[in-house]
């Protein structure tokens, strides 16, 4: 048991926090943090298991680029219901000098914005924030 007067954050003491027993997942690659984000989320509200996971993930052709808009048609596919909230509706140019986005950011451009504009169509809720 923690003390009140630690703190967890600017302004935020222990006793407002909420201690979530969620499982920790390593990523394997540099490129799948998001992968590894989303299925600890899964392990905690909406289990599924490995192979399923990675049958939804192949299924989307989730490899080495991995975008939020992904994981948000990742949820979808495995029928969490949430909505993805964002500040930009597409690929955010801001990226494309950055070292882990350069590789794939020109061939992933197009790819992104289609997933964008199609994401109502597919379940896939989006708003901007």
């Amino acid at each position: 048991q923690q003390t009140s007067s630690q703190q967890c954050g600017p302004g935020i003491q222990l006793q407002d926090a909420i201690l979530l027993n969620v499982p920790v997942i390593r990523q394997l690659y540099h490129w799948d943090c998001g992968l590894a984000c989303s299925r600890m989320v899964l392990k905690y509200l909406h289990p599924v298991s490995d192979e399923e996971f990675q049958r939804a993930c192949w299924e989307l052709r989730l490899t080495e680029s991995v975008w939020t808009i992904d994981l948000a048609y990742l949820m979808c596919h495995l029928g969490v219901k949430h909505c993805f909230c964002t500040q930009t509706l597409g690929v955010d140019k801001g990226f494309k000098n950055q070292s882990f986005y350069k590789k794939h950011f020109d061939t992933e451009e197009d790819r992104v914005n289609r997933l964008f504009l199609k994401a109502e169509s597919k379940g896939v809720v989006v708003k901007k924030w």
